[in-house]
């Protein structure tokens, strides 16, 4: 009897231990553990030495000076052939340990796979920046999404939340798409989208794909710069029309810059860009479905020791790209809340085809937005334009420059003007926080603080208005 009695004490100590663990790992403050996932270009260290792999630093430009000058000067002077072989030189010296392998591996590893978490407490304060992904932007997302729910699933075990939410910039949103195509949104309670690259870059597209046309592009330049807010005070926009209307950007494109990508374009992508960046599967995230397969045949042709590569980004391309809205449509239908943020009212680079189109400086707001409909750069929609989708919401925004009813989610995106592609992350954060915590989907009819159509203001956001 005495041993009946001991064996039920000792299960019922087990068990009350164990109900005091599982107490310990539940959380009740009512709102989930955001986890940030950064944009392309986050600072990488190589695994063995701790040296920097990227960005270069101030230094490392002192020992490539000369041939920096002497690319230069040879630019000036017409020789485009030395100007290139000068250039890569500079360039393969600064990234020099930033390549992959003609499998999409990186050649120098970096140590940025630490995942060590801040504790709980750091989820409790509030911060919305506790939880940030590390990632090695060069590498595959598909595996990067393996790496990403691991980091999903400790968070879940520190913080004691059954689900997490996402806040994801620019590359981000490539990151947390390729996670949801393998692991579905079951964890996932809301994600935003701030300035997605998950519909592509097309500055990336075009230079992949061999289309380096700059040489008629002297307005495209003009109003580019002048559209850029960081360079909008009145003394560098009057500089900026009066080399435009003089033609000296004209001079700079069309009789040098233009003539030296027209001679040497192809020997730098064979010699430089293909072997540091098109290498990068990462990369590949970026290029359009309207680029993509034009961009494949350009930088690897049909050679087969590029077969492991490609096998890499197609899968992303065609197993998540291609079916964002669908992926996004059916974790809706899971219970995910989402909401996208755009923006629009500065031109994209004149480096690509949609030079014209609304931006946000790097990305067009057709891609970031899954779609909407907007006027082209330095003019708004005609007069008679009416609304495409018909849905009993008004979706045009009042300076007439977008037409959200065509986006794949017109209820939950938001466009901010104005707002630069870099300074997405960290700014707005009452709207984010807004976002974050609402019980039920978020949409742009609900809250007259925050309409569909912002522009940034200080550090406020107002109404877009005629």
């Amino acid at each position: 009897m005495k041993k009946i009695l001991s064996i039920l004490l000792a299960f019922c100590l087990v068990f009350s231990l164990a109900g005091t663990a599982f107490a310990a790992k539940s959380c009740s403050c009512g709102h989930a553990p955001v986890i940030y996932v950064r944009g392309f270009g986050a600072p990488l260290y190589e695994s063995q030495t701790n040296e920097k792999i990227y960005p270069p630093e101030k230094n490392d430009f002192i020992p490539v000076l000369p041939q920096i000058i002497g690319a230069s000067l040879a630019l000036v002077g017409g020789f485009y052939r030395p100007f290139a072989t000068l250039a890569m030189q500079a360039a393969e010296k600064l990234f020099e340990k930033l390549p992959c392998d003609e499998t999409g591996t990186p050649i120098c590893t970096s140590n940025i796979h630490d995942m060590s978490l801040p504790s709980s407490d750091t989820h409790k304060s509030g911060d919305l920046w506790s939880y940030v992904f590390p990632y090695d932007w060069r590498e595959d997302p598909m595996e990067i999404a393996q790496q990403l729910n691991d980091y999903v699933e400790r968070v879940k075990e520190v913080t004691g939340h059954s689900k997490v939410s996402f806040i994801c910039h620019s590359m981000g949103s490539v990151m947390f798409a390729a996670y949801l195509a393998q692991y579905g949104s079951d964890s996932v309670d809301t994600v935003v989208f701030e300035a997605p690259a998950f519909q592509g870059v097309s500055i990336m597209g075009s230079l992949l794909s061999g289309e380096a046309d700059i040489g008629n592009k002297n307005d495209e330049l003009t109003y580019f710069l002048q559209s850029v807010p960081k360079l909008s005070n009145a003394g560098l926009k009057l500089i900026f029309r009066i080399l435009g209307k003089y033609g000296v950007f004209k001079y700079v494109l069309q009789k040098r810059l233009q003539p030296a990508l027209d001679a040497q374009f192809v020997n730098v992508f064979n010699e430089f860009l293909r072997p540091t960046f098109a290498q990068m599967p990462g990369l590949w995230s970026f290029v359009s479905d309207q680029y993509y397969e034009r961009a494949k045949a350009f930088s690897f042709g049909s050679d087969p020791k590029y077969a492991e590569l490609i096998r890499k980004i197609d899968r992303y391309h065609y197993d998540v790209q291609v079916h964002l809205t669908e992926l996004l449509t059916e974790a809706q239908e899971n219970g995910m809340k989402l909401a996208i943020i755009s923006g629009f009212g500065i031109s994209s680079m004149p480096l690509s085809r949609e030079h014209t189109m609304q931006a946000d400086i790097l990305i067009t707001t057709a891609n970031s937005s899954i779609g909407a409909t907007c006027a082209p750069f330095g003019e708004t929609l005609p007069s008679a334009y009416v609304q495409a989708v018909n849905d009993g919401h008004d979706h045009i925004s009042a300076d007439r420059l977008v037409d959200a009813s065509t986006c794949a989610f017109p209820e939950y995106t938001w466009f901010v003007r104005d707002l630069m592609h870099f300074d997405f992350p960290y700014e707005n954060d009452g709207f984010v926080r807004w976002l974050l915590s609402s019980q039920t989907q978020p949409t742009v009819q609900m809250n007259a603080q925050y309409p569909q159509f912002m522009r940034q203001v200080g550090e406020d956001l107002q109404p877009v208005i005629e």
